[in-house]
């Protein structure tokens, strides 16, 4: 049996075809691989992320916790010193009172 021009130029150029594929589909594996490594990698910060996060919403909430004690703790303090206030104007009111008796005397 004898090929004609066209049936040798139709096999070289489905051999190189099947040679590009071969090589394509390597390539895409290797291609693969490095992103799976990269997935896992990717998959192990996004765990230590995660955790840091947890941390820090723990952390935030203690921080309510001790602000909402803190407001507390300074509305005490501003009633006391409101109180002081009053305290010092009538002690003032009274040493004048004191003063002017003082006088008429």
């Amino acid at each position: 049996m004898k090929l004609n021009r066209f049936q040798v130029s139709s096999a070289f150029w489905a051999c190189f075809i099947i040679l590009l594929l071969t090589a394509g589909c390597s390539s895409l594996k290797s291609e693969n691989e490095k992103l799976k490594e990269e997935i896992t990698d990717i998959n192990a910060e996004n765990e230590k992320l995660k955790g840091e996060l947890n941390t820090l919403k723990t952390e935030n909430s203690k921080m309510h916790v001790r602000v909402a004690q803190l407001h507390l703790e300074i509305a005490a303090l501003h009633n006391e010193i409101q109180n002081m206030q009053k305290d010092l104007e009538l002690f003032k009111i009274q040493l004048k009172e004191g003063d002017k008796k003082n006088r008429k005397t």
